[in-house]
């Protein structure tokens, strides 16, 4: 097993079994829903936004473990940027979802960046993309995101 392989299914059942920034919070600003039909992954975001800065990033629902592990890194990796640094954060990592790209290399990512391992499986991409379409809606004023 590659040490990016390794790397991912920790990562991955690291944050299914400890999912930081769980669950819905007593207030926010910013609030979407990401529902993935085909296999049933709903999330809901929940956005502290303040003079342009995501000061707080939860989420809540019940999905997979690749769409819960994948909502707890982008809540770790976003929390702190502003909506700008954000939204060129989302580009990074929908570049490096896209099938068809070859590159690997995303440090800017953190790790998130070893989800890059899930484009293996293609019907997978769906559950992992699912989180940051939901707050790319929350910060646009959009009440659902769908990967469909």
């Amino acid at each position: 097993m590659s040490d990016l392989n390794l790397l991912y299914k920790q990562a991955i059942l690291e944050h299914n079994r400890n999912p930081r920034n769980f669950g819905k919070p007593d207030a926010w600003t910013h609030h979407a829903e990401g529902l993935n039909a085909i296999c049933g992954d709903l999330v809901e975001v929940y956005l502290t936004i303040k003079d342009g800065v995501l000061e707080a990033v939860h989420f809540d629902g019940e999905s997979c473990a690749i769409a819960t592990a994948s909502a707890s890194m982008m809540t770790e990796v976003t929390t702190g940027l502003s909506v700008a640094q954000w939204q060129a954060r989302f580009a990074q990592f929908k570049q490096m979802m896209d099938k068809r790209s070859q590159d690997q290399t995303f440090a800017e990512l953190g790790q998130v960046s070893t989800l890059v391992t899930v484009k293996k499986f293609p019907s997978r991409i769906k559950s992992a993309t699912l989180c940051w379409y939901a707050v790319d809606a929350a910060i646009h004023g959009r009440p659902t995101a769908t990967t469909e």
